[in-house]
């Protein structure tokens, strides 16, 4: 056993090892111990594979017990279906032409561990699938809208999320500022085609940049959007 257990440590510890090599190809083998691929070639071939990948994205622990939890990554990955509503205030256009960007952190981080582009319903719902489990921050932003996010939900195999986004972020810096006003006025009075035309202005959807683009601005100006 120690003989056996002494020659599985020397080859976890070999990077990369020739196995087979013979014509125009050859065949080698690798230990990957933190996750991630190695790929055999031959000829106009190439043969991935993550075996070997210690933790999966997604693992939780499985056991626990006084003072230790054991987990199981290998090709361990659990799924969640996310839903709800994206509620576009002040907007009257095509909710499915808008796309929004769904971030997933972890609680209190402002990086992203997965990125989502949703497309949206008619009625602003929508669906994904994705591999997730356990806690995490869920951020909304739409294009012209501010970001919402929700914290701390508790993912698990179906999960409800809705946001309520704020208009009027022309720009697209998360605020409602002068900025955003002074986009609004170069546009004003433009339609789709016109050398002004700024779809991010026309905050209310209805393809024209008008005095109710104007109402939208002002009645949110100032606000700013969650991190």
């Amino acid at each position: 056993m120690r003989k056996l257990l002494g020659t599985l440590a020397l080859l976890g510890a070999a990077s990369l090892t020739l196995a087979q090599s013979g014509g125009d190809f050859d065949l080698s083998w690798g230990v990957i111990s933190s996750g991630g691929v190695t790929f055999s070639t031959g000829g106009n071939f190439q043969l991935g594979s993550t075996v070997g990948q210690s933790v999966a994205f997604g693992a939780s622990p499985l056991h626990t017990g006084g003072t230790f939890d054991l987990s199981d990554g290998f090709w361990f990955v659990r799924y969640a279906s996310l839903s709800g509503v994206i509620n576009l205030l002040d907007f009257g256009g095509d909710r499915t032409l808008v796309p929004v960007e769904l971030q997933v952190r972890a609680p209190s981080s402002l990086t992203p561990l997965q990125v989502h582009t949703l497309s949206l319903n008619g009625s602003g719902g929508y669906s994904l699938v994705a591999p997730l489990e356990g806690v995490y921050d869920l951020s909304a932003k739409g294009s012209h809208w501010l970001r919402r996010t929700l914290s701390s939900v508790v993912v698990n195999q179906s999960v409800m999320a809705d946001f309520s986004l704020t208009n009027g972020d022309v720009d697209g810096d998360n605020e409602v500022t002068l900025f955003d006003f002074g986009a609004l006025v170069a546009a004003f009075g433009s339609m789709p085609g016109d050398p002004n035309w700024n779809a991010e202005a026309d905050l209310d959807g209805d393809e024209e940049v008008t005095l109710f683009d104007f109402g939208v601005l002002v009645r949110n100006f100032g606000a700013i959007g969650d991190d």
